[in-house]
């Protein structure tokens, strides 16, 4: 899955994402694991917060999406900034292909949920393990099967604004796993109106925990990807970091 018409406006409707805590905690996790620096691949961009903030750590960058939308607003955004040093490439996440290993791989705002079923996170799980280094780390959020049952459920969403209003519909298929989204953006200034659906899919932690294993992966932290505490029974969204099996860390 990828956005379309969406990307124009997902940082617009997307303006109290606290990129500044998750991208603190995803420091500590990498510190936590061994990584400090060095080569750090986002996998599923969007529009590049985190990327541009890896940047200015010092990070070398490669900004990984699928979608054609979000990657054009990436880099109006890379131009603006002048963050040339960005790598930015346009790839499957599951059929992920690198020229080397690298230290940390990230994978966040539930990119792992829009995979297309279990096989395809196993092909993304597989891929990173591939490519990297013996002692990175990989660190990715999910959505949590509670909060697909509970909170998204059948809910409808509108945010409304002066420039354009959203539209969202959530339609559950819990016998499937998975929960469709329905958005319809209204452009006020261009007076155009844009229609969207896409799934996300939700797994018990247990399928996760045994698709890492089969990719040669260990969990060395998993915490709330919302508190950064402990999980619980109604945690929204994991947050897991991973090494390889027969890392040092």
């Amino acid at each position: 899955m990828s956005y379309k018409e969406f990307s124009y406006f997902y940082d617009y409707f997307n303006y109290n994402a606290d990129y500044d805590k998750l991208f603190k905690n995803i420091i500590s996790l990498a510190k936590q694991g061994g990584v400090t620096q060095g080569i750090v691949c986002d996998l599923g961009c969007g529009t590049g917060e985190l990327a541009f903030r890896f940047n200015s750590a010092g990070f070398d960058v490669i900004a990984v999406d699928n979608s054609d939308e979000m990657l054009d607003v990436l880099f109006d955004k890379r131009d603006e900034a002048e963050a040339y040093n960005i790598q930015i490439l346009k790839q499957d996440i599951t059929q992920l292909d690198m020229y080397g290993t690298v230290d940390l791989f990230t994978c966040t705002f539930d990119t792992v949920n829009h995979l297309e079923g279990a096989q395809a996170v196993q092909k993304l799980f597989d891929r990173v393990s591939l490519f990297m280094d013996p002692d990175g780390v990989f660190i990715f959020d999910m959505n949590t099967r509670y909060k697909h049952i509970n909170v998204l459920k059948n809910e409808v969403f509108d945010f409304i604004d002066e420039e354009a209003d959203c539209h969202w519909r959530n339609t559950l298929y819990e016998n499937e796993n998975r929960t469709k989204i329905s958005i319809t953006i209204n452009d006020k200034h261009a007076g155009e109106v844009y229609s969207e659906e896409f799934f996300e899919y939700y797994y018990n932690l247990e399928d996760v925990l045994s698709m890492l294993k089969k990719a040669g992966l260990k969990v060395i932290k998993l915490i709330d990807g919302e508190s950064f505490k402990d999980i619980k029974e109604d945690t929204q969204r994991y947050l897991f970091m991973v090494k390889k099996e027969h890392s040092n860390g």
